[in-house]
C-alpha cells in the first residue's frame, strides 16, 4: 500500500515539473502568479505531507499474522492487531509483524533439510555412554496473547534464542536416561511423549505453544556395532518366539492324541462290557452286517441257519 502512494506522489511531482517547464517557455510567471503559487505551495506541501503520513501509516496485516504495536512516547504496548487494514502512525509507534500459524523447526543430518543449511543433527549420549545422532522436527505456534511479552524479552529471532537451545537441552536430558538399545527400539515412543511434556513446559515460559503432536523423532543413528547387536538380539527373540509357538503346537497335538486315545479306550471298554453281559452280542453284530434280503434263523441260540440256502438245496 505504501508503495502505491509513493508511485502516485512521484507521478504528481512529474506532472508539476512538466507544467512548470511549459510555463517557463511561455515567458515565466507574473508576480501575482508567483504569490498565488507560494500560497498554494504551502497548502500543497501540507497536503502532500498529510498524504505521505497517511500512506506510511496504513499497514496490511495478512491472515495468520499479528502486529505488535509499541508506543515510543508512553512506552506502552497496545493489544496485538489482527488481520486486516490498520492505521498505525510511524515515528509514534514501533511496529513488528509476527506469524501465529503453526511453524516447523527441523534439525537434521541431511544438508539443507532443516533451518540450518548444513548437517545439523543433535548428538546425544545415552545412559551407557554411547553417542547417538538424532533428526527431529518440532511443530509449534506463538501465543497471540503473549506476543507483546515475547517481543519485549526476545524479539523476532525467537528460533535461535528460544526454540533451538530449548530443543537441544530437552533432547539431551531425556536421552541421558535411557540405554542406546532402549532408545533405538522399545522406548522410542515413550521418549517422544516425554519430550512433548518437557518442551511444552519449557517453551510455554516464552509464550511459545507446542502443538499436540509437536515432536517427531525422525531418525536415531547408532554406531554400526550397536545396530548389529540390536539386530542380532531381535533375531534371537524372534527365534525364541518361534520355538515357543512350535512347542505350544506340539503340546496341543499331544493333548489331541491323548483325548482321542482315551475316547477309543472308552469305546473298547463299552464293547467289552457288552460282551461280558451278553455273549450273543458278537452274533448279533455279525447278523447286522449281513444282507437284509437274507432270511436267517438262530436255531439253538448259538447256530445261525440260512433259510434261503436250505430251500435251494431241496
Amino acid at each position: 500500500m505504501t508503495g502505491l502512494f509513493t508511485i502516485i506522489i512521484i507521478f504528481v511531482a512529474a506532472m508539476l515539473a512538466v507544467a512548470y517547464a511549459r510555463k517557463m517557455q511561455q515567458g515565466g510567471f507574473t508576480k501575482l502568479e508567483l504569490q498565488q503559487m507560494k500560497t498554494r505551495g504551502w497548502a500543497g506541501g501540507i497536503l502532500l505531507a498529510v498524504v505521505v503520513l497517511l500512506a506510511s501509516s496504513i499497514v496490511v496485516i495478512p491472515v495468520g499474522q499479528r502486529l505488535v504495536v509499541y508506543n515510543l512516547f508512553t512506552h506502552q504496548f497496545s493489544k496485538p492487531l489482527a488481520a486486516g487494514y490498520r492505521l498505525v502512525m510511524p515515528g509514534v509507534y514501533e511496529r513488528q509483524m509476527y506469524n501465529i500459524k503453526t511453524q516447523e523447526y527441523t534439525m537434521s543430518g541431511i544438508v539443507e533439510e532443516g533451518q540450518i543449511a548444513r548437517s545439523d543433527s543433535i548428538q546425544v549420549l545415552s545412559s551407557d555412554g554411547l553417542k547417538m545422532d538424532l533428526d527431529i522436527t518440532v511443530l509449534y505456534h506463538l501465543d497471540p496473547e503473549g506476543l507483546n511479552e515475547l517481543h519485549a524479552s526476545v524479539g523476532r529471532d525467537y528460533e535461535n534464542i528460544i526454540i533451538r537451545p530449548t530443543l537441544r537441552e530437552a533432547i539431551r536430558n531425556e536421552f541421558a536416561q535411557y540405554e542406546a538399545t532402549e532408545a533405538y527400539s522399545a522406548s522410542r515412543e515413550v521418549i517422544q511423549n516425554n519430550l512433548v511434556d518437557r518442551l511444552r513446559l519449557a517453551l510455554g515460559q516464552y509464550n511459545v505453544i507446542l502443538d499436540e503432536k509437536g515432536v517427531k523423532l525422525r531418525n536415531i543413528a547408532l554406531p554400526p556395532t550397536v545396530v548389529n547387536a540390536i539386530e542380532e538380539k531381535k533375531a534371537a527373540q524372534q527365534q525364541a518366539e518361534q520355538m515357543v509357538y512350535v512347542l505350544d503346537k506340539e503340546r496341543q497335538e499331544k493333548e489331541r492324541i491323548k483325548i482321542e486315545a482315551e475316547a477309543q479306550a472308552e469305546r473298547i471298554q463299552i464293547v467289552n462290557d457288552a460282551l461280558a453281559s451278553n455273549p450273543n452280542y458278537l452274533n448279533w453284530l455279525a447278523i447286522d452286517k449281513l444282507n437284509e434280503n437274507i432270511d436267517l434263523v438262530i436255531s439253538d441260540g448259538k447256530t445261525i441257519l440260512n433259510l434261503d440256502a436250505m430251500r435251494s438245496n431241496h
